[in-house]
């Protein structure tokens, strides 16, 4: 005989869910801090976003954190973060450089200001690649989900392809 779980009764089902769609989204930066992982030590920009309310779905991630179940401690989808690296290497610095002019171009008379600390990115528009993304879970089985890949200029959004699978 299967027990019937504790809360069983209480918990909402997600039955409307509608996942992101692929490709090119008007968004806006939500928060932008400093990060170093506890795991590598490693240091970087920690950008959350949403979609803006002009955008195709707009609001998408505000709505589905004001939707999730109280059951649950309430977290930001991991969707909806990027972390840029902020390492001195040639990659990770061109990374950076692509989020900060995608950024200046998508916010007309906005620089960014380096004596400043991130908060300034803070409610600026941006431009948002959502992509495929290939991870192991903690079974260590192969799963698929949608992840925020790139920033473009938010001009650009309605030409953007969808991005290859990442592995």
């Amino acid at each position: 005989m299967l027990k019937k779980p504790a809360g069983y009764d209480d918990i909402q089902l997600n039955e409307d869910f509608t996942p992101i769609e692929l490709g090119g989204h008007k968004g806006v930066i939500t928060s932008a801090e400093e990060y170093t992982s506890e795991v590598s030590g490693n240091t970087s920009l920690r950008v959350c976003v949403d979609t803006s309310k002009d955008d195709k779905q707009p609001s998408y991630f505000t709505d589905l954190y004001n939707n999730a179940s109280n059951n649950g401690e309430k977290k930001w989808s991991n969707s909806a973060i990027k972390y840029v690296s902020l390492k001195d290497d040639e990659n990770c610095v061109r990374m950076l450089k692509s989020f900060i002019t995608a950024v200046e171009n998508s916010n007309p008379n906005f620089t960014y200001d380096w004596n400043k600390d991130t908060t300034q990115l803070k409610g600026k528009k941006v431009g948002l690649v959502f992509g495929w993304e290939e991870y192991q879970d903690q079974e260590g089985k192969t799963k698929t989900g949608t992840k925020l890949t790139q920033f473009r200029s938010i001009d650009k959004v309605d030409t953007i392809k969808i991005p290859k699978l990442n592995y």
